[in-house]
């Protein structure tokens, strides 16, 4: 069994998805702790990210599945990269985000593998101008609203669980799927590892997002925290 799975959905991004993961493959080759494999579960229609992952599979083990399931499904894209990963712990992480620390691996590794905890949350940054600046160090919290849509944790690439855990995103959402499976893992799995370190950097805002996609995103936030609220027996 591999010791550490980075699981990366991708999608072409309008045109910027190579770049975005290059800068992410970029991070990835300098980590400190080298027993790891890298998933990708690709949303693409064509070919359009195979050279840029051609160009790092002999530096670090590639494992790559082509997706032509539930294309556009954010959380059915990533739930395809849990599912493939054999590492005891695995590290979600989104294509356009990327490593702050080249530590990272090595200290989320050791900081859930012998832990009693299923799963971790780290600290992540933000920039502005693909990384050259950087900004909002943001440590995840939760808080009673999660349903509701108040994300004091952040984007899933704060996340890592052990390979046993069974929680997945629920496909049935898309602005409220991060806080929902938040809620959902330490409703089933336990209050996490709080690793409060910034390891990720989150680029924020940008055009690709699923925030930033989303046309009338009060509607949806209603139509999501009933979901929700009915899901969990939430009043």
């Amino acid at each position: 069994m591999t010791k550490f799975s980075v699981a990366v959905p991708t999608w072409e991004c309008h045109g910027r998805g190579e770049e975005f993961l290059d800068d992410l493959f970029r991070t990835i080759e300098i980590q400190t702790f080298k027993e790891f494999e890298v998933v990708i579960s690709d949303h693409c229609e064509d070919d359009y990210l195979l050279p840029k992952i051609k160009e790092y599979e002999e530096k670090f083990e590639i494992k790559y599945i082509r997706n032509e399931n539930d294309r556009g499904s954010s959380p059915a894209n990533l739930n395809n990269a849990i599912d493939n990963c054999s590492g005891e712990i695995i590290k979600i992480m989104f294509q356009d985000d990327f490593f702050y620390d080249d530590e990272a691996f090595e200290k989320i590794y050791y900081a859930l593998v012998d832990s009693d905890k299923e799963w971790l949350l780290n600290g992540t940054n933000h920039t502005k101008d693909d990384g050259r600046s950087f900004y909002w160090e943001l440590y995840p919290e939760f808080n009673d609203d999660l349903l509701r849509g108040v994300n004091t944790i952040s984007s899933p690439p704060v996340v890592a669980l052990k390979k046993e855990v069974e929680t997945r995103f629920d496909e049935n959402l898309v602005y409220f799927m991060d806080v929902e499976f938040y809620y959902a893992m330490r409703e089933k799995n336990g209050d996490p590892v709080f690793y409060n370190d910034v390891l990720v950097t989150n680029r924020f805002p940008h055009s690709h997002s699923i925030s930033t996609k989303i046309k009338d995103k009060t509607s949806l936030m209603k139509k999501e925290t009933s979901y929700c609220f009915e899901k969990y027996g939430v009043e």
